[in-house]
């Protein structure tokens, strides 16, 4: 047991470090994007399974509903894993035992990717939904300070999102859940 906390901690703080510095280049205009074709599908079915195995001990379902339409996308595929798996550990991490996250991925116009990632979990309070994208802020309440995390990784994520040149936006009631949703251009 003492060997599986050191590793969970290790990962932890490796995850914190590589964030950190994440942000540090983005904020010094360093961050570059490697942008090439890829499989939106196959990524979106990718960071879903990555995810499956905490969301199952949970009893979460997890779904992806794709559209047609959806080739000829190009990103920079390891910062797309990272908006994706992010945007899902939150899902996760605020969905209660029995929930759901669904991810949807459409086109919101001829050249605009639209993916949607929304649970049944908690929810955010109106007064959380402007400030949930700065650096280590978390939303309030307790169940909420009950989880672990830095703040950082909405943050994080809406600068990738941006690199792209893409937006992201919340949608939430307290109890009903949240849908985060962002965009990305057919060509960053």
């Amino acid at each position: 047991d003492y060997l599986k906390d050191i590793h969970a901690s290790g990962k932890h703080l490796l995850s914190l470090i590589n964030d950190i510095l994440d942000l540090s280049k983005i904020e010094a205009g360093r961050m570059e994007l490697e942008v090439e074709d890829f499989d939106l599908r196959s990524a979106l079915d990718n960071a879903l399974t990555l995810i499956r195995e905490r969301a199952e001990r949970h009893g979460i379902a997890l779904a992806l509903e794709t559209a047609a339409g959806l080739d000829g996308f190009r990103a920079d595929q390891r910062k797309f894993k990272q908006v994706m798996l992010n945007l899902l550990s939150n899902a996760v991490k605020f969905t209660p035992d029995g929930g759901r996250i669904t991810v949807r991925a459409r086109l919101a116009e001829a050249d605009l990717l639209e993916v949607a990632v929304a649970d049944t979990g908690i929810g955010i309070a109106p007064e959380y939904l402007e400030t949930i994208f700065e650096e280590f802020r978390q939303a309030g309440g307790s169940y909420t300070n009950k989880q672990e995390g830095t703040g950082l990784g909405l943050s994080l994520t809406r600068r990738i999102v941006e690199l792209h040149g893409g937006s992201i936006g919340v949608e939430s009631e307290p109890g009903a859940g949240a849908t985060f949703t962002f965009t990305l251009p057919r060509q960053p």
